[in-house]
């Protein structure tokens, strides 16, 4: 952090983790200066993307340690590793939330989501300001196609997009569930889109099901992997015998290699779909002209620490999710970065990088743009992610140590990642001034939120009560789209 405030990059606010958020509404939009300083690397940058397109694609429930770039041994992303290869990987990059709705709306949003409270059967609360709503007021057209019913209008994500395609559109084009979240389903909706030769520049939002469950790969993709046992799968014991009883109780017995094989079978298919969207712009004559984006909402948890799924675990199997960016004209080509980002930093940095303007005291993510330029070595010094288990919990992490605490302040546990990087050792214990300190910054990070979660670290302190938005009541035909999704049991 030190090394931000010496070169003094505007924007950052006087808080260390991003402004308090006020109404968004009524937030003031900061002036359209540069919002970093003029070096020579962030001009680079900036020139590469001025007048470019941007695609952000998704993939759904793609954990980053299963990606071949990010050092998995096995082959599964041959495309997004090309993406890589021609661009910038960023090492440490996390969701604030191992779940769809609220890991989007912070991508759209900028906040956490303890700010922007679109979660449970909330819906975005409208005049939050967002990447679409930027990329509009600097003259994109502006446009989504999603497969996760989560990260659509249907639930307030995606409604000030000039265009947006989603769960109703693949419908009426023939597509039933569970097909219509088979990627050729939306890869059809951007063909169309394209056929009607888009004006530029334009931002679109691309967010695919694969690798998300149900696995409905073909056959040939579905058993790539299935004549091999997975490398580094392993079952974990849980952190807390108080922790999860009911998950336990209920969980049926599964076969872990054909679990993670599936998994990598169905990654795999979400990375063709990459591959197969770089090519239509290609074809297009889009893509050299493209700032292109290959991101995930949250990982998924294959028995590490005795979760399954998502959701629930704040371990890194769960949050540390991809980030790869590509540049036109080959610029920061191949360059990976260590500092730790978060996904509601995506706003503020192309922001920054296309220099539009955005009410920052409603924005808590901070800008990397400086991060990618070389010009500072970290931009967050903790990250913080919520997960919605019984009881409820919440990771506070840097590159040193990782925290859990457990909603009611009563559970906790601490991780000295430098030696134990799985997170399988409790050391709280033995480093208690560690804990207090990362205990410290959970409460000034809190203290900032719309809905102050300070009961997960004070056993006094009560759920904040949240104020009253418009939420959605989900009909039969949601309900059975959601558990499909295995979201409800």
């Amino acid at each position: 952090m030190a090394a931000v405030l010496v070169l003094g990059l505007a924007g950052y606010g006087v808080l260390r983790h991003g402004g308090k958020q006020g109404g968004a509404a009524s937030a003031r939009i900061a002036d359209p200066a540069p919002f970093t300083p003029d070096l020579p690397e962030v001009e680079r940058l900036r020139a590469a993307a001025k007048g470019r397109n941007v695609v952000i694609c998704v993939l759904d429930a793609a954990r980053a340690d299963h990606f071949t770039c990010y050092g998995y041994p096995r082959d599964t992303t041959p495309n997004s590793d090309r993406v890589a290869e021609g661009g910038l990987l960023l090492e440490n990059h996390f969701c604030p939330c191992p779940e769809t709705k609220p890991s989007t709306a912070s991508l759209f949003t900028g906040q956490y989501p303890d700010t922007h409270l679109a979660y449970d059967e909330r819906k975005l609360q409208p005049g939050t300001f967002t990447l679409a709503q930027a990329f509009h007021s600097a003259g994109f057209h502006t446009v989504l196609f999603s497969q996760n019913e989560y990260s659509s209008p249907l639930w307030g994500l995606g409604e000030d997009f000039d265009e947006a395609y989603y769960e109703p559109h693949l419908r009426k084009a023939g597509w039933e569930r569970p097909f219509y979240w088979r990627p050729d389903a939306l890869l059809q909706q951007v063909s169309l889109w394209l056929a009607k030769k888009p004006r530029s520049p334009f931002f679109a939002y691309v967010h695919f099901m694969p690798p998300h469950s149900p696995y409905i790969a073909p056959v040939d993709i579905y058993g790539y992997y299935m004549d091999s046992n997975p490398p580094n799968a392993r079952r974990e014991p849980y952190p807390f015998d108080e922790v999860e009883r009911e998950l336990r109780a209920s969980e049926k017995p599964w076969d872990l290699n054909l679990y993670v094989n599936r998994y990598d079978g169905n990654l795999r298919y979400g990375d063709m779909a990459i591959g197969q969207l770089e090519q239509m712009l290609r074809d297009a004559g889009l893509f050299d002209n493209t700032v292109f984006i290959v991101t995930a909402d949250h990982g998924e948890a294959f028995g590490e620490h005795g979760y399954k799924g998502h959701t629930i675990s704040v371990f890194d199997e769960s949050t540390h999710v991809p980030l790869l960016i590509r540049f036109p004209d080959n610029v920061a080509q191949g360059r990976r970065i260590h500092g730790m980002t978060q996904t509601l930093d995506l706003l503020p940095t192309l922001c920054d990088l296309f220099e539009i303007p955005y009410p920052r005291d409603a924005v808590q993510g901070r800008s990397f743009l400086p991060l990618m330029a070389g010009a500072v070595e970290e931009i967050n010094d903790f990250i913080f992610s919520r997960g919605r288990g019984k009881p409820p919990s919440y990771a506070v992490r840097d590159h040193d140590h990782l925290l859990l605490l457990y909603q009611g302040a009563k559970l906790q546990a601490l991780y000295d990642l430098r030696e134990d990087p799985r997170a399988l050792k409790n050391v709280i214990a033995k480093e208690a001034e560690a804990a207090a300190r990362l205990t410290d910054e959970f409460r000034s990070f809190a203290k900032q939120q719309t809905a102050p979660p300070l009961e997960f670290a004070d056993p006094n302190a009560q759920p904040a009560q949240l104020p009253a938005v418009e939420t959605v009541k989900p009909d039969e035909e949601m309900l059975r789209t959601i558990r499909a999704l295995g979201y409800l049991k």
